[in-house]
């Protein structure tokens, strides 16, 4: 009995302190302390198993299950496809596959032989080969690759792309043009993540005053923002944080 009573009261604690952290309504403090163990396990089930869901770790968890049980799966079967058939799609799946499991070279290997012919500017095979460049990091690489891919579709507008190249640019030492680009990312991307990356950028840059308030937006942006917003962005939003503390 008292190692039972000693988990509820564990139980409790914890669904106290996560409703603390995440700014919840009194009414639940009300619930798990006027409802013991029933009280916090309606909280779980509510409020802590949808933060856990919509964290990014749990989604890379979840996306990394199938590699974990079967990690060559994937690229056996986009191996087999290219061999039935040798075609720019079926590179394209197999470099896919080869960057999921981060052997990067080969990916762009792969990218590199699809873009030939008809598919020599295709954004989708660029994209990727930049992904696999950056994977490498050869940010030069990468940057020329995102620089064709523009010249060669000027219709063509990807905020994961203008995202890569802003890290890119970074990762060269260009930090100066970075900046540049990080702030127009920041006007229209989605998340918080742009903000936070040109808010780190700019302390590189000695420009602290810029840069916390930019993390001081970030931070007023998510606490005033719906709750699934909040359990998207959860991870950036504790960068921000982190930087205003430090």
């Amino acid at each position: 009995m008292p190692l039972l009573a000693g988990l509820v009261l564990a139980l409790d604690a914890a669904c106290i302190v996560h409703a603390l952290r995440a700014r919840q309504p009194y009414y639940w403090f009300a619930i798990i302390l006027g409802l013991p163990t029933i009280g916090a396990a309606i909280y779980f089930f509510s409020e802590i198993l949808p933060d856990l869901a919509h964290s990014r770790a749990a989604r890379e968890a979840a996306s990394d299950l199938g590699r974990v049980i079967d990690p060559a799966r994937e690229i056996r079967e986009a191996t087999g496809a290219l061999r039935l058939s040798d075609t720019a799609e079926n590179r394209k799946r197999l470099a896919e596959a080869l960057y999921a499991t981060e052997r990067y070279d080969e990916a762009r290997t792969l990218y590199e032989t699809a873009l030939e012919g008809a598919h020599a500017n295709d954004p989708a095979l660029m994209m990727g080969l930049a992904r696999a460049l950056f994977g490498l990091k050869d940010y030069g690489g990468g940057c020329d690759t995102l620089d064709r891919l523009r010249e060669t579709n000027p219709d063509f507008e990807s905020a994961e792309g203008h995202m890569l190249y802003a890290r890119s640019r970074e990762g060269t030492g260009d930090l100066e043009q970075a900046a540049v680009e990080f702030e127009s990312l920041s006007a229209y991307c989605p998340g918080e993540e742009a903000r936070c990356r040109y808010g780190i950028l700019l302390q590189r840059l000695g420009q602290v005053d810029e840069a916390r308030a930019l993390f001081e937006a970030v931070v007023t942006s998510v606490e005033t923002a719906p709750k699934t917003y909040f359990r998207a962005q959860r991870d950036w939003y504790q960068v921000a944080k982190s930087n205003l503390a430090g």
